[in-house]
């Protein structure tokens, strides 16, 4: 168990969106291959702001605002997000190496409080991008059926307030357009979801330390309680040596402590 692959969802999501944020402590978790499809997929996103920008200008308020603001705001948001992880990118790969390290050690109730931790989740977010992306067809597909209708086309049939070439246009055109207005649209939500996943990974796998550092601090203090009802019940004198074995816990669990949080 380590950062890369505690998560399958997080990892399918980091992969499919583009996004291919740190998983590793090294850069051997995505091939040239994804790469270049990362460059693709980004390159699909700056052609849209590119064809959506001018048309907020162009077209009407009421459609600019309803359909055009809300995709600009989305995507700003996922790139400063999604530029702001990599630009700290050594930083990250710092606390993913301490993360897999303490991951790594064979602790059942380390694994079982992980799984615990992360589990409320997956369906919810799995479930979310799923029913994401079908509503997303399900709307940008629409304008698709006035193909049978006419010949040429306005901007205003685009679903969203873009601009690809001059009204009126042929329908290959439109098909066109509107085929990059929804292959961009599901792609930003997956980036969105994408990039929500891996930030509530990460802090969903730091509360688990401290998840587990409660949990051992309260196994520490009880077996003392129950030792020390044995021993006087007993009436035996070895409180030195039930405290000493706290002590070494409670050292470990700060060495624990310290090797995550500092």
């Amino acid at each position: 168990m380590d950062f890369q692959n505690v998560n399958p969802l997080n990892i399918l999501l980091n992969a499919v969106s583009g996004n291919l944020l740190p998983m590793t402590t090294d850069n051997s978790s995505f091939s040239i291959v994804w790469k270049m499809y990362s460059a693709l997929v980004w390159l699909l996103e700056i052609t849209q702001m590119c064809v959506l920008i001018p048309g907020c200008f162009i077209l009407p308020k009421e459609k600019t605002l309803k359909d055009g603001l809300i995709g600009i705001a989305v995507t700003m948001e996922v790139v400063y997000t999604v530029m702001r992880i990599h630009t700290r990118k050594a930083l990250v790969q710092r606390l993913i190496q301490k993360l897999s390290n303490i991951m790594r050690v064979r602790d059942e109730l380390m694994r079982s409080t992980v799984r615990e931790t992360l589990k409320p989740i997956e369906i919810p977010l799995s479930f979310y991008w799923r029913e994401g992306l079908v509503s997303i067809i399900m709307w940008t597909t629409a304008p698709f059926t006035l193909v049978f209708q006419k010949n040429s086309f306005v901007y205003m049939d685009y679903r969203m307030p873009v601009i690809f070439s001059k009204e009126p246009f042929s329908t290959s055109i439109f098909v066109f357009g509107s085929l990059v207005v929804m292959l961009s649209s599901m792609y930003i939500f997956t980036k969105k979801v994408s990039v929500d996943s891996y930030i509530i990974n990460m802090i969903l796998l730091i509360t688990a330390q401290y998840k587990y550092i409660a949990l051992k601090l309260s196994m520490i203090f009880q077996d003392v309680r129950l030792q020390s009802n044995c021993n006087s019940s007993n009436e035996k004198k070895d409180y030195p040596e039930t405290n000493f074995c706290a002590k070494e816990k409670i050292k470990f669990i700060c060495q624990h402590y310290n090797a995550v949080f500092q």
